[in-house]
């Protein structure tokens, strides 16, 4: 092969990796922050919900659907602490759940999520928790390798 095809075959090559790097990039950055959102669709996405949260019942139980304690269904009453200490009340075998991970807590009529500070994040309905989210009946909690469910 001549010196030019072989220089166009690195080239060609150099330029697919960077290609490779780039969108692999994105894709940890949009995992580690989310995507960004526009402030039309902040307010064209909470309207609708709040409208939704008073037609719903508020959730009394939390129902895991998924890991290690699959089946186990508890009462919120007061509120619920969750992680892998034992002075929480759903205590999480899981690698990716911190000590005190997040609560459950009653608050303005209903009930609403925090995240304690935890490295891997608490996420509601696919949506990580940067400060105390409310929450409805149906809606899923994702801790670690745990998916929830609040019930009515």
């Amino acid at each position: 092969m001549s010196e030019l095809i072989v220089l166009g075959l690195k080239l060609g090559f150099l330029a697919l990796l960077w290609l490779f790097i780039l969108i692999t990039g994105n894709v940890i950055r949009t995992d580690m922050f989310g995507r960004r959102v526009s402030p039309a669709e902040l307010t064209a996405q909470t309207k609708p919900r709040k409208a939704r949260r008073s037609a719903r019942k508020l959730p009394h139980t939390l129902n895991v659907t998924h890991g290690s304690k699959a089946g186990t269904v508890l009462e919120l009453g007061g509120g619920l602490l969750i992680g892998r200490g034992a002075e929480c009340q759903l205590v999480l075998d899981d690698d990716y759940v911190s000590t005190r991970h997040a609560r459950i807590v009653a608050a303005d009529g209903g009930y609403s999520v925090e995240d304690m500070g935890s490295t891997n994040g608490t996420f509601v309905n696919n949506s990580r928790v940067s400060q105390p989210t409310p929450v409805v009946a149906g809606d899923t909690l994702r801790i670690g390798r745990t998916l929830m469910k609040l019930e009515k």
